[in-house]
């Protein structure tokens, strides 16, 4: 287990290190706007306002996140062993393994879509994209300074998207991970879209034990609430 030192040190890091590459990611996202609003809509048109408004919530989104971890309220329960630093620091950057699909055989690159279905899915992937963003953008807002990377307690949020479901932002991952993997079909956007989710599901039980063991609550709120799904009851006559 780690020290109270350590586990002081990955505090700061969350507020002040990780706020960085949050806001760093925002900035980079103004780099990828700037072309667009220069070609216009005459470049695709089809594709134009739902590529240019991925772009702008992805922008809002690490602003956000950025924020409020740097204003972020200190944890009533921190962080209580190496796993509840180090699963959610590797779900969080599990996206940085595609950088490393250049490295892999072409065989596990190569898009397995029928060519005549690109096209369609490419959309349908950009739209499940934004949809995961937007309920993203939503479920942060609604966390606000309750937001944290590190497993740890703080105020339990239960409005907002938080009324319908207990992981809204993990949902968000999920649905932006099969439109990955519808855009691109390939083995490795399998691998990888596989293993994301088996570290979402795992990191949102690593939140849930630790909620559940340190506020009432939170437990009369899981017994209401779906995991990442609404939970729908049968109207009472």
């Amino acid at each position: 287990m780690p020290t109270r030192h350590l586990i002081t040190l990955a505090l700061v890091s969350e507020r002040y290190l990780l706020s960085l590459f949050f806001f760093y990611y925002a900035w980079r996202e103004t780099g990828a706007i700037h072309p667009l609003l220069e070609a216009g809509p005459a470049s695709e048109a089809a594709a134009f306002l739902p590529e240019l408004v991925k772009h702008l919530l992805v922008l809002i989104l690490n602003v956000l996140v950025g924020s409020f971890l740097l204003l972020g309220r200190a944890p009533v329960v921190p962080p209580r062993g190496w796993r509840d630093i180090v699963v959610p620091l590797a779900h969080n950057f599990f996206y940085l393994a595609w950088n490393m699909g250049g490295l892999l055989p072409e065989a596990w690159t190569r898009s397995l879509v029928p060519v005549a279905w690109r096209r369609p899915l490419a959309f349908v992937a950009l739209y499940l994209g934004l949809v995961g963003l937007g309920l993203a953008i939503w479920a942060v807002a609604h966390l606000g300074r309750s937001f944290a990377v590190l497993v740890s307690v703080r105020q339990v949020v239960v409005n907002g998207p938080y009324r319908f479901v207990r992981h809204p932002i993990y949902l968000s991952y999920v649905l932006q991970m099969i439109g990955l993997l519808v855009a691109y079909g390939s083995p490795l956007a399998l691998v990888l879209v596989t293993g994301h989710f088996a570290l979402t599901v795992y990191r949102a039980r690593l939140e849930e034990v630790l909620l559940a063991a340190h506020s009432g609550e939170y437990r009369d709120y899981r017994a209401k609430t779906g995991f990442l799904l609404p939970r729908f009851r049968p109207t009472s006559r």
